[in-house]
């Protein structure tokens, strides 16, 4: 089994979003756990609005291409759409930031407002020990993103 980090955002009925994905991604991942959201600033000028952002743990037996296939998949039933990245909204953005020690999305890992969630999240069952993560190994998720709209 492996530990899994995602980092889950939406700025366009957040919340409702937010939580139609925690359902979906609880049906994937029984033990998963979330933290309290956050609201953030846009970092870029075509983003008008707040967003809602959440961190979640789970564990996996799931390969990170595996995991990365059925959180694109839930995104889509979510509402996300091609589109709406172009208009500023974000329905609902789930990525895979850390899987096992290797952390996948190193510039995500950094943002303040993950290091402050990550601080608030509730420990799972299994990660009774803290372990370092690598960040020298990364697999290439900002290209994946490019592509699945």
């Amino acid at each position: 089994m492996s530990t899994i980090l995602l980092s889950i955002g939406s700025n366009t009925f957040a919340k409702t979003n937010i939580d139609k994905a925690k359902r979906m991604l609880t049906r994937l991942f029984p033990e998963i756990v979330f933290s309290q959201p956050i609201l953030t600033e846009p970092e870029e000028e075509k983003y008008s609005y707040l967003f809602r952002n959440i961190l979640a743990k789970a564990e996996t037996q799931m390969t990170p291409e595996e995991v990365i296939d059925k959180i694109k998949q839930t995104e889509r039933a979510v509402g996300r759409s091609p589109k709406d990245k172009y208009l500023g909204k974000v329905i609902i953005d789930i990525d895979l930031i850390q899987y096992g020690n290797e952390i996948l999305r190193p510039g995500d890992f950094e943002r303040n407002y993950v290091q402050q969630l990550l601080a608030m999240l509730p420990a799972t069952e299994s990660s009774a020990t803290n372990v370092t993560p690598d960040t020298t190994s990364t697999i290439d998720t900002e290209a994946a993103d490019d592509n699945r709209e």
